[in-house]
């Protein structure tokens, strides 16, 4: 009987169904029966969810063509089936405004800073929606609980990593405008200090008062830390800026590929795809009914060996007691 199960054991379903082979008196066995069994009961309890995510009528506006919005849609939809409805905010802003007001969608997805403020205003608080690709969400939309993948690396991730490749007891001067991250800044303060890492604020208000401000810090100070701040934020400046530093033996940290670029040492390299994968997640959490919360984004660690080298052996003509680095 045990050979004739196995020549026949395609034909499982069958037997489920009649409980013995055609003309025989052969009874499955109950270990093979109730693991069918489960796992037909198992696809029955999936197939809603499934259902629920195939046939959402889900939407996308994107603020513009630019390259990270680009890569955070392709993320995006290369984890759904079923195609998206997708709106490129620079084309026609008002057309689309208008055509969001009069359908609604089960799950609207906005990339980038101005496609979420549309969103925002439009929808109402209820509405589900998410944004991606915008920096400081909560302030920007308003919004308290927004649903979404921020901008912004966590303080706490972005000193520690300093720490372990750059080495114990640094100091990190940043600058930053008080208006835009005074905030950020003094909650860096407090994970610095429970990491053993003096954080050094260097608030500058206009534009013009970077380079004094920097150059009264370089003695206080062995790293700078560059964050998003719109007054700091200008391409020709920090070519400079992080240049002079390295001249200097400061080693600087960014938050792209750009100023490793230009000389930075470490650089925090968001990954856009990513953003648009983790976004996909989220949209399947919020359709099912899950909590969907503000998440962190995917990031990468960029070092510049050269630069280091560069930094070490400054310090080492100079003789600085800092020269005692270990190289990661």
């Amino acid at each position: 009987m045990s050979s004739e199960w196995r020549r026949h054991q395609g034909n499982d379903l069958r037997i489920l169904r009649h409980g013995s082979w055609p003309g025989k008196n052969v009874v499955v066995p109950k270990k093979i029966k109730g693991t069918i069994l489960a796992f037909l009961l198992w696809s029955v309890f999936l197939a809603p969810l499934h259902a629920e995510e195939s046939n959402a009528d889900i939407a996308v506006i994107v603020s513009s063509q630019i390259r990270p919005y680009v890569m955070a849609l392709e993320g995006l939809r290369s984890r759904f089936q079923k195609p998206l409805t997708i709106y490129y905010l620079n084309s026609n802003p008002e057309l689309i405004r208008h055509h969001l007001s009069q359908k609604r969608y089960d799950l609207l997805i906005a990339i980038g800073p101005e496609a979420s403020i549309l969103a925002w205003s439009i929808l109402n608080p209820d509405d589900k929606k998410i944004a991606l690709m915008v920096l400081d969400q909560q302030k920007l939309l308003a919004d308290p609980e927004p649903c979404g993948v921020d901008l912004r690396i966590p303080i706490k991730d972005q000193i520690y990593l300093i720490k372990q490749r750059l080495g114990d007891k640094r100091k990190i001067g940043i600058l930053y405008n008080p208006m835009e991250n005074r905030g950020w800044v003094e909650q860096a303060q407090k994970e610095g200090a429970e990491l053993g890492i003096s954080v050094i604020p260097l608030p500058v208000y206009e534009r013009n008062e970077i380079i004094k401000v920097l150059s009264s810090a370089y003695q206080n100070i062995d790293t700078l830390l560059f964050i998003p701040d719109s007054t700091v934020i200008s391409m020709a400046l920090l070519s400079h800026l992080v240049k002079d530093a390295l001249l200097h033996g400061i080693a600087v940290v960014g938050y792209n590929h750009f100023f490793v670029e230009i000389g930075a040492v470490l650089a925090f390299n968001i990954d856009y795809e990513k953003v648009g994968i983790l976004g996909a997640k989220l949209a399947k959490d919020i359709l099912s009914g899950s909590q969907c919360g503000l998440s962190p984004p995917p990031f990468e660690v960029e070092w510049n060996e050269k630069a280091w080298k560069m930094i070490t052996e400054y310090l080492g003509s100079v003789g600085a007691s800092r020269s005692e680095r270990k190289v990661p």
